[in-house]
């Protein structure tokens, strides 16, 4: 588990914006960075508002600083989950599996509150699917400003 929460710091993201530039197109990829983004920032936002500290005992190999509620590591796995489940096909699953794994590590390691993961779930989900919803949008405005 402390792999998968190490990984969730920025590699993964970095892995999969990669694949997607290469599968779905270059504005695919940076508004999918984009996304989690704007994610970061409501996580850390909220952080910020709520002020809570992280849980002083039970952490494994891994230290976190700042505060504990949401975890922005499991609001960004769900946000992912949420934004290609649609073009990740018979995969998609696999994407739901690891940002569930990535919540559960983050309290296994002890630097989460179940509570933590439950609400950056939530926020993912709501974040990613946002994301999703409006990301026609985004590709006419791009397309309108291209220059060919």
């Amino acid at each position: 588990m402390v792999p998968l929460t190490i990984a969730g710091n920025l590699f993964i993201w970095l892995v999969i914006a990669a694949f997607l530039y290469i599968f779905k197109g270059k504005s695919y990829a940076v508004y999918y960075l984009s996304l989690l983004l704007i994610i970061w920032l409501v996580v850390y936002g909220i952080k910020s508002l709520f002020m809570v500290p992280r849980p002083e005992t039970g952490r494994i190999l891994v230290d976190a600083a700042g505060y504990s509620f949401p975890s922005s590591h499991t609001a960004l796995a769900f946000g992912t989950a949420s934004f290609l489940h649609p073009v990740s096909g018979k995969s998609s699953y696999l994407f739901w599996i690891f940002a569930i794994m990535m919540g559960v590590s983050r309290i296994i390691v002890g630097v989460h509150y179940t509570s933590d993961v439950i609400a950056g779930a939530i926020a993912g989900i709501i974040l990613g699917y946002a994301g999703l919803l409006l990301y026609p949008a985004f590709v006419r405005k791009v397309n309108r400003f291209r220059i060919d």
